[in-house]
């Protein structure tokens, strides 16, 4: 044996299960008790995979501990590492979504929900009725440390923009910018708008920080344009109650669009600037995805992202 290499009968991996609950729940405490281990059985577990990493691994945080460069970096091989052990080590029956009994907590907006969630709970109710899914609201900014820290299991959104190599990034469907305004708005022409009415009209914006901006606000923006905000909102589904009763216009997704103007009064029309389709995604921590419930819970998206789909149901 050469003297850099490592004697894997000195080894216990137990170790790595260690280490993969705490880069999971990112607290010693909930660590251990997810291992059904004791707290300082937990943290000398922890003193020991820092004498063979030769690194901390994991540092103090007022919510528990994070990860170092180093404890990420490990982070996907030992998941691999474990996952491989479990193929070969576990039982041979296959995953059962019908047993499982646990809490996904997701972070989305109501314009996701609204287009996932009724597909989703319909199977969930059917193929896994112990499953929960607790929806909360995060700014996008903080989506990447919410997953880091364990508070969130997945996102759902655009995230334009946000990137990690530690988060895996699961398309689930895509859609398209449509205009929205009041029926009969004087400002609309056989259904459509002119760019110079367009622009000189009040605005409804969504915006989950509360800035006046995003995918259409780059593209004014890209072109030299600048529109006049009259209200913006922390989501999708009350703006249409607010332009069915003004003179105020919104962009919305098409989506979303075409359902509320089954229910308010609204006319959808064909935008005078061009903008580009966009994903609505599931983001996870790429380490998790090796876990048989995550792999099912994307397989679930996937399948209610399909469903999401919409064809035309306006005319212009």
């Amino acid at each position: 044996m050469s003297m850099h290499e490592i004697d894997l009968s000195r080894i216990d991996l137990n170790l790595l299960v260690v280490f993969e609950a705490l880069m999971e729940a990112r607290h010693v405490g909930r660590a251990a008790t997810r291992l059904s281990l004791s707290q300082s059985a937990t943290s000398h577990a922890l003193g020991r995979l820092r004498q063979l990493f030769d690194d901390p691994l994991f540092v103090r945080h007022p919510r528990g501990v994070e990860p170092t460069p180093r404890g990420r970096e490990l982070a996907q091989p030992v998941a691999d590492v474990l996952a491989r052990l479990r193929e070969v080590l576990g039982p041979t029956a296959p995953f059962d979504p019908a047993t499982l009994r646990r809490t996904f907590t997701v972070a989305t907006h109501d314009y996701a929900m609204a287009s996932l969630m009724p597909a989703l709970m319909a199977d969930l109710r059917i193929h896994a009725p112990g499953v929960e899914i607790r929806c909360v609201t995060v700014h996008p900014s903080r989506v990447i440390d919410g997953l880091d820290r364990g508070e969130l299991d997945f996102a759902l959104g655009g995230f334009v923009g946000i990137t990690a190599e530690r988060v895996q990034r699961t398309p689930l469907f895509t859609d398209r910018f449509v205009g929205v305004a009041c029926k009969k708005h004087p400002s609309l022409r056989k259904g459509r708008m002119s760019l110079d009415a367009f622009m000189a009209l009040p605005h409804a914006v969504v915006s989950p920080g509360g800035e006046s901006r995003g995918d259409i606000h780059q593209v004014l923006e890209a072109q030299g344009l600048s529109r006049h905000v009259a209200i913006t909102a922390p989501n999708f589904l009350a703006l249409p109650l607010v332009i069915e009763r003004t003179d105020i216009i919104g962009v919305l997704p098409e989506r979303l669009a075409s359902r509320a103007a089954t229910t308010a009064a609204l006319t959808l029309f064909e935008l005078p600037i061009d903008t580009p389709p966009f994903t609505c995604s599931m983001l996870a921590l790429a380490p998790l995805m090796n876990q048989p419930t995550m792999r099912w819970m994307t397989q679930a998206l996937t399948k209610a992202g399909a469903h999401a789909s919409v064809g035309r149901a306006w005319d212009l």
